[in-house]
């Protein structure tokens, strides 16, 4: 079969002098969203809308730090003969979502257990984190203007139901590469309804504040574990091994199954010495 040829779509453009690049423009865009999306349920429950406001200003920052950290330290062999400002260079690429979540979690934590106090952490957690999902659906834009972070070789027959502008930059070294940014962004929206509708809704006299910030690891490494295989090896992180990154995928899994399980034992457990209390009142 004839591939199509890359047309090499534009990474950046300018507005009054100044390089804006697509990458930054879908991180940011996503990023923008999900704080939306946490401010306007946040004010359905009774909050003010400026209520994640103070979170966002640092747990974003937090976030793009965390996923540059993440990928530096894993891919350093990458960084390790290069000029030390590359390190920085976050418009060219190479950011671990990993990182990301784990670092821009704990500033958003700590930001509410200082700033917020009164507001439950496991609340406020849940209310955000589906969002998150949305903007990572987003910025995986950023890897298809970068042609970064493709799948392996297949036919582009496969895929010829997408329109032409996304098969043309698939190709790669002139083959068609499966369009992971397209994939996982789709998956992705799709949890985004599981965790924020689907399973509140479901398990409405089960569920617990927690559940989905949980659910949200779990999820995510459900999907990362179903992906990797189709990745191609050159963007496998760590050593470079497909089962390096199976594994991250399953410590994911079980950080939320575990904190899931966790999450109601513990409010069993208080709730039963509550009722032990008022018993013996």
């Amino acid at each position: 079969m004839m591939y199509l040829p890359n047309l090499a779509l534009i990474k950046d453009f300018h507005i009054f002098g100044l390089r804006v690049t697509f990458y930054a423009l879908f991180i940011v865009s996503g990023a923008l969203l999900a704080w939306f999306l946490a401010s306007w349920k946040a004010h359905k429950k009774g909050y003010p809308w400026d209520i994640y406001d103070t979170v966002f200003y640092w747990a974003f920052p937090a976030g793009i730090v965390g996923s540059r950290l993440w990928y530096v330290i894993a891919q350093w062999d990458e960084f390790a003969n290069r000029p030390w400002y590359h390190v920085f260079e976050t418009w060219e690429g190479g950011m671990a979502i990993q990182g990301g979540v784990t670092l821009g979690a704990i500033a958003g934590i700590l930001v509410i257990l200082i700033r917020r106090r009164g507001w439950s952490v496991w609340e406020a957690a849940d209310i955000a984190v589906p969002g998150i999902l949305l903007a990572q659906a987003i910025g995986r834009w950023g890897n298809f203007f970068n042609v970064e972070v493709y799948g392996q070789i297949v036919d582009m027959s496969t895929w010829s139901f997408l329109p032409k502008w996304i098969l043309n930059q698939m190709v790669v070294d002139n083959a068609f590469r499966v369009p992971l940014f397209l994939l996982e962004g789709v998956i992705n929206i799709g949890g985004y309804f599981l965790l924020s509708r689907f399973i509140p809704l479901v398990f409405n006299k089960h569920y617990k504040n927690g559940d989905t910030l949980f659910g949200y690891f779990a999820w995510y490494g459900i999907v990362r574990f179903a992906l990797e295989p189709l990745r191609d090896a050159a963007y496998n992180m760590g050593d470079g091994s497909f089962m390096a990154a199976q594994a991250m995928a399953i410590v994911f899994m079980a950080v939320g199954v575990v904190g899931i399980i966790l999450n109601h034992l513990a409010r069993y457990y208080l709730e039963q010495r509550k009722t032990k209390s008022v018993k013996n009142i």
